[in-house]
């Protein structure tokens, strides 16, 4: 009976050393997604120039006269000049499209720019 009290205590260590050392690892694990999943989170372009490429889409899409070129195309030449990828432009547009007065904000500054290369051309 004694053997088997101490032999049970051992089992019972074991298995609390074991479950301790997953426990910290499944710790350690989630602190890690959750540091990378916030630090990409908030990974978005400066206002100043998402607005300079959101502006040279549309001016690219309202310039080309080649039927044969898409809009994904355009689209993907503008980003390849600013060496963004796709993906952050998207998240970027999504994040100030998330509320309106983020996107009215966003909006009011693309025009300025307009306004402004407009100036600059016609001088």
């Amino acid at each position: 009976m004694i053997i088997d009290y101490y032999s049970h205590q051992n089992y019972k260590s074991f298995f609390s050393l074991f479950n301790l050392k997953i426990l910290k690892f499944l710790i350690y694990q989630i602190l890690i997604a959750l540091l990378i999943f916030n630090c990409s989170e908030n990974e978005i372009l400066p206002e100043e120039e998402l607005v300079k490429i959101y502006v040279d889409i549309l001016i690219a899409q309202d310039t080309t006269t080649n039927e044969s070129i898409t809009i994904d195309s355009l689209k993907a030449i503008v980003l390849k000049s600013y060496a963004v990828p796709e993906s952050l432009y998207v998240k970027s547009i999504d994040y100030y499209n998330s509320t309106p007065a983020k996107w009215e904000e966003f909006f009011n500054n693309a025009t300025k720019y307009v306004e402004k290369l407009k100036t600059n051309s016609e001088e």
